[in-house]
């Protein structure tokens, strides 16, 4: 829970750093997406919740929701990737790896 907390604050932190106004943030860890809904329910993340409300305070419009685990995959495969290749800046800005296009390729294809 912790690790989804600091997270949803890296996303915001750098959304924000974007300058962009409306986002929705999914998950597919459905206590994260209530905590942060709800944080007085949970008590025991108060601190990252609180700085999860003040960073919220930035934009027009910040939504959250639950995911299923397979519409996620691909960002999955990616932390898998930067972890396991040490990769200590995000390779994503350069186009990324030729694995991740063709699995976007493959996820676009089956959505349609």
């Amino acid at each position: 829970m912790i690790a989804e907390l600091c997270g949803i604050i890296w996303v915001l932190q750098s959304v924000r750093d974007l300058h962009l106004d409306s986002i929705c943030i999914a998950s597919d860890h459905r206590d994260t997406v209530e905590a942060v809904m709800s944080p007085a329910t949970w008590p025991r993340f108060r601190c990252l919740l609180e700085h999860i409300t003040v960073l919220r305070s930035s934009f027009l419009s910040v939504s959250f929701k639950v995911e299923k685990v397979g519409a996620n995959l691909i960002a999955r495969d990616i932390a898998r990737s930067v972890m396991r290749d040490g990769c200590l800046h995000s390779y994503l800005a350069l186009g990324g790896p030729a694995w991740l296009h063709n699995r976007i390729i493959r996820e676009a294809s089956r959505q349609d």
